[in-house]
């Protein structure tokens, strides 16, 4: 956006808040719609004369800098097919091993079954050792640890009581 021969930018530099209708009118005649905003006018006599109206709202500025970003180039991106293939060679060494990890990441179907049968007599055992706990509770039960608040208020008022009678 250089300066173009016989152009003006004029910027909104203040609001136009509790002041007449006609300085706003004014304002917006020359298409500025928020506050910052910079436009590109033709230098003109009645241009000027308007800006010369509300010198408190409005400024002439420089042409502004486009930003640097613009000015980089865009990022490319190429076809699969553009890149340069791998050796033969490298691509079967990295099927070899890729191959090889399986085979030792993953074990034999004979010992997923065997540790299938051996684990289900020891579930068997560890439910017997647990017995009635490894059952789960109703949900209104309330073990004999745990007592209900009235009730548990009320023995530690007869304690108190009964130790008052004491002394």
């Amino acid at each position: 956006m250089g300066q173009k021969t016989g152009t003006i930018h004029i910027k909104w530099v203040r609001s136009g808040i509790a002041l007449p209708r006609q300085q706003k009118v004014m304002v917006a005649s020359l298409g500025l719609r928020r506050l910052n905003q910079v436009v590109e006018r033709p230098d003109t006599p009645n241009v000027r004369g308007v800006v010369a109206k509300v010198p408190h709202l409005l400024q002439v500025v420089p042409a502004p800098v486009a930003p640097a970003w613009t000015a980089m180039p865009e990022y490319v991106i190429t076809a699969p097919a553009a890149l340069p293939k791998p050796p033969k060679a490298r691509a079967e060494a990295v099927a070899k091993e890729a191959s090889e990890e399986k085979a030792v990441q993953a074990p034999p179907a004979e010992a997923k079954a065997a540790t299938a049968a051996d684990s289900a007599p020891r579930k068997k055992a560890e439910g017997a050792k647990k017995g009635a706990s490894a059952t789960p509770k109703r949900a209104g039960a309330k073990s004999e640890g745990e007592k209900p608040r009235k009730r548990k208020a009320a023995e530690d008022k007869e304690s108190k009581s009964a130790k008052k009678g004491k002394k």
